[in-house]
């Protein structure tokens, strides 16, 4: 199993970017964060937008995930890095296994 993060504009986008995974099985969970305030810097202006966080699991690398992500975001340069983590408890290990086949 794998995490990714990425974030998105609005719930609208997140739930399409989420179900079209889902429904094209490139995931098997996909956790939406609401309400998160970003700040960043863009053409030397501080700019601050309301975003949703995405921590997509998959059994997928990191390169598919960029692809398919670039295909269905609203951003044009979305973000995907990917969470490094240690192994799951055993019980949601096997239940991800069966449900990513």
């Amino acid at each position: 199993m794998k995490i990714y993060y990425t974030t998105t504009s609005d719930l609208n986008n997140a739930k399409k970017i989420s179900k079209r995974f889902l429904m094209d099985k490139k995931a098997v969970c996909i956790n939406l964060v609401k309400n998160v305030s970003s700040f960043y810097l863009e053409s030397g202006s501080i700019n601050v937008a309301n975003e949703i966080i995405m921590i997509i699991k998959t059994k997928l690398n990191k390169s598919e995930v960029e692809r398919y992500i670039n295909k269905i975001h609203n951003y044009k340069i979305p973000l995907v890095v990917e969470i490094k983590s240690g192994l799951p408890n055993l019980v949601y290990a096997e239940w991800f296994a069966k449900n990513a086949e």
